[in-house]
């Protein structure tokens, strides 16, 4: 995975798993980055299942992660309208498969440390309109499963 800010506010999130890639637009009011890393941190914990909500206003994509144990099945959904009454109408899946967890939560602490290691702690809090570098989620994903 790759999480690249593209503008104030907004990042693009390469989601890569076997052969297929799938890029998605994130804003800042859904803390997309933070979102994700506490996912892979409840899975980390022994969760069996998480949830990511990434916004792209109006739109979000939605990662989906249940079934886990050694893999975890992912699917990727995209709600047309995240403000919408019912948000879920609509979805549609992007992506899925089952993927190893201990995969996703490598690929997740790589790419927040790549993010913090580009832009510090100060720079990602410029770059995503205030909001802070999510440092506590990397240190627990970090941290030796209990």
């Amino acid at each position: 995975m790759r999480w690249e800010i593209v503008g104030s506010g907004w990042a693009k999130l390469t989601w890569i798993a076997d052969d297929d890639e799938l890029q998605v637009i994130t804003s800042y009011t859904g803390h997309g980055l933070q979102d994700l890393l506490r996912t892979a941190v409840d899975l980390h914990l022994g969760s069996g299942s998480s949830l990511a909500w990434l916004s792209d206003e109006p739109h979000a994509h939605v990662f989906v992660f249940t079934g886990a144990a050694e893999h975890v099945y992912v699917q990727i959904l995209l709600l047309p309208d995240e403000y919408a009454e019912d948000p879920w109408i609509g979805a549609k899946r992007r992506w899925a498969a089952r993927i190893p967890v201990h995969a996703f939560l490598t690929a997740a602490a790589n790419m927040a440390q790549a993010v913090l290691d580009q832009y510090g702690e100060t720079g990602y809090k410029q770059a995503w309109r205030n909001m802070s570098f999510p440092s506590q989620e990397l240190a627990l994903l970090r941290s030796e499963r209990p």
